[in-house]
């Protein structure tokens, strides 16, 4: 399995209900198997079942692996419990049918992973009429999290949400007929890929505020530059091969399996609990500032409304008054 990440040695309660979203593969593979080790219920969150179940029996083996090695931090029961759950981001009917499955079957949520992400190097438009890469990696998670937040506020201490970004919302520029469209013109990949990180962070500090007087806290985390297939769809056509080769020569690239440690820290790590609004670039390391973009208060309300806007059909009144949100800052603590 090669080195551990670095992550917290915990121990977690057995009615810890976790959710993450893109589990099948990469980051949030690897996410689901370590939190699911420390004694979780972990739902993975995918679109295919085949690739689900065939993730779920890997990370069966890996664990009999690492309870054959006496690995310290992990359960001895006799299977992991992880479960598949349908979820298609690039449909807003299939997001919807996921939430109703998870709240018919659920009435607690500990932890949210919003971990699924893609990077399109074409234009393609959803069903809904969106650009897919924005409907994936920002308006699916919108629509989660707007309905999941009455049950994570309703969980006990210390529930999480973790919004898994990248450093490529630094180089984002605005894009205002993004936000409040869902549709950029002309077609930009690399622009329309670093605006949705940028509208997560954004949307982060909205959620805050909605969780100011909860034990919820939410939280952006960087894994760096990691090996999966988001990573090698990002690289220009004829480079994969010679950029991986470099960059694993230079030790800039890693691996899921140590590329989910930032993760991994930002869920379970019991230090953090309190810290909201925290952006994480490494394991065991103080959050840092996003870019000024992202804290831009009238940005994040813009696109915060914009938002509720477009999915108006699938936010009922109830969840529709919990996300009416003002521009004034809270008391929690920031990076």
């Amino acid at each position: 399995m090669g080195s551990k990440p670095s992550i917290p040695v915990v121990v977690l309660p057995r009615n810890t209900v976790v959710i993450v979203t893109g589990a099948s593969s990469g980051i949030g593979y690897e996410t689901a198997k370590y939190i699911a080790m420390m004694g979780a219920k972990v739902v993975l969150a995918c679109r295919s079942e085949q690739k689900a179940n065939e993730a779920m029996r890997k990370m069966d083996a890996e664990f009999q692996e690492e309870k054959r090695l006496n690995a310290p931090n992990i359960i001895r029961d006799d299977h992991l419990s992880v479960e598949f759950m349908k979820l298609d981001l690039s449909s807003l009917e299939s997001t919807m049918k996921f939430i109703e499955t998870f709240k018919a079957k659920y009435d607690r949520l500990n932890l949210l992973i919003c971990n699924a992400g893609v990077y399109n190097k074409n234009k393609v438009m959803t069903e809904d009429n969106f650009d897919l890469t924005y409907q994936v990696n920002y308006l699916g998670h919108f629509l989660i999290v707007a309905h999941l937040i009455p049950i994570l506020m309703k969980s006990g201490k210390d529930c999480r949400i973790v919004f898994v970004c990248s450093e490529a919302h630094q180089k984002a520029k605005y894009d205002v007929m993004l936000a409040e469209q869902g549709k950029s013109i002309p077609y930009d990949a690399e622009s329309i890929y670093n605006n949705t990180k940028l509208f997560q962070i954004m949307q982060m500090y909205c959620v805050d505020k909605i969780l100011l007087h909860s034990d919820v806290e939410v939280c952006c985390v960087n894994p760096g530059v990691v090996d999966t297939e988001l990573f090698r769809n990002h690289l220009p056509e004829g480079e994969p091969g010679i950029r991986r080769f470099c960059m694993n020569c230079c030790g800039t690239i890693k691996t899921p399996h140590t590329g989910c440690a930032t993760t991994v820290y930002a869920a379970v790590n019991p230090d953090l609990i309190g810290i909201s609004r925290g952006y994480y670039k490494h394991s065991r390391a103080a959050p840092s500032w996003p870019s000024k973009a992202g804290r831009d208060s009238e940005y994040q309300m813009f696109l915060w409304s914009s938002t509720r806007e477009l999915l108006k059909k699938y936010i009922p009144s109830d969840i529709d008054k919990l996300l009416d949100i003002t521009v004034e800052t809270n008391n929690k603590q920031q990076s």
